[in-house]
C-alpha cells in the first residue's frame, strides 16, 4: 500500500491558472505596458513583440501542462522554477524599483518558487 501523501490537484491547477493568466493577459490587454517594460529591461523595439510573444507562449504552455499528466514529471517543475528564477533575476537587476513596487511583483515570486520546488520534490518522490 502506498503511504505517500497525494498532492491535491488544486496546487498544480492554481499554478496553471497563474501561468495562463500571465501568458494571456499581456497580449490581450497590456501589450503596450509589457513592451514598455521590455524596453526598460533593454530590448530594442524590433525585439519587444517577439520576446513578449515567446514569453507569453512559454507561460501558456506551462499553464496547460499543469492541467495535464505532465504535472507528474519533475522536469516540468524544474523548467518552471528556472523560468521564475530567470524572470525574477532579470527584473531584479534591470528594474530594481520593482522590489519596492506596492503590488510586490518580485516578492510574490518567492512563494510561487517555493510551491514549484515542493511540486518538483513531490513528483520525484512519486516517480520512485
Amino acid at each position: 500500500m502506498d503511504t505517500r501523501p497525494r498532492i491535491p490537484n488544486y496546487l498544480p491547477y492554481s499554478l496553471g491558472i497563474l501561468w495562463l493568466w500571465s501568458g494571456l493577459q499581456p497580449l490581450l490587454s497590456a501589450r503596450q505596458e509589457s513592451e514598455a517594460l521590455l524596453a526598460a529591461v533593454g530590448f530594442q523595439t524590433a525585439w519587444q513583440y517577439p520576446v513578449l510573444l515567446a514569453a507569453s507562449l512559454l507561460d501558456v504552455s506551462f499553464g496547460l501542462l499543469c492541467f495535464s499528466r505532465a504535472r507528474r514529471m519533475p522536469a516540468l517543475w524544474a523548467a518552471q522554477a528556472a523560468t521564475v528564477a530567470a524572470y525574477s533575476a532579470v527584473i531584479a537587476c534591470a528594474l530594481p524599483e520593482m522590489w519596492l513596487h506596492p503590488f510586490a511583483p518580485l516578492v510574490k515570486n518567492l512563494p510561487v518558487f517555493a510551491l514549484i520546488v515542493y511540486l518538483a520534490q513531490a513528483a520525484r518522490r512519486q516517480a520512485v
